[in-house]
């Protein structure tokens, strides 16, 4: 991919949007790969970094995904060794989720492709830059968020 003039003002911020997350989905596959990790794993493996024991339906809703696209993820991690599935005794629909050893100890190694990811988006911007960049994005998202709750339907609806 070649590089967009990122000073150009004619680039639409949904392709910049867009641009971001394709390098992102590259830099991840690329230093995931290793591991035998993609970057569509990627998400489920931090939030359970920072939460065991939930669902795959919290997963949907915290990342606003398809329950397709999150129940491949987890069935790749889970035949990876990284991830245990385990039928929750209340309700026998819902599968709870935890870190193998395997996975706990691939943390280290994601929390550093992640940082390396943030250093090489930010690179070049102060302390207070990365900080209004950050403050800025959590309030588009969550714009977007409340468009796909509402008017938008969530994602779940148009399976």
């Amino acid at each position: 991919m070649h590089s967009p003039s990122c000073h150009s003002t004619e680039i639409p911020f949904g392709a910049i949007v867009s641009i971001t997350n394709r390098g992102r989905t590259m830099f991840l596959n690329d230093r995931l790969r290793p591991m035998g990790l993609s970057a569509g794993q990627f998400p489920v493996l931090m939030l359970l970094a920072k939460e065991q024991n939930i669902t795959q339906e919290t997963l949907v809703r915290h990342y606003h995904l398809d329950k397709g696209t999150i129940a491949r993820a987890v069935k790749k991690l889970e035949t990876a060794g990284y991830i245990r599935r385990i039928t929750d005794p209340g309700n026998r629909r819902a599968v709870r989720l935890f870190l193998t050893e395997k996975g706990e100890q691939a943390l280290p190694a994601l929390h550093a492709i992640n940082r390396a990811w943030e250093s090489l988006a930010f690179c070049g911007l102060t302390a207070q830059d990365k900080k209004t960049c950050r403050h800025l994005m959590r309030t588009v998202t969550l714009n977007v968020f409340s468009y796909m709750d509402t008017e938008g339907g969530h994602a779940n609806d148009r399976e």
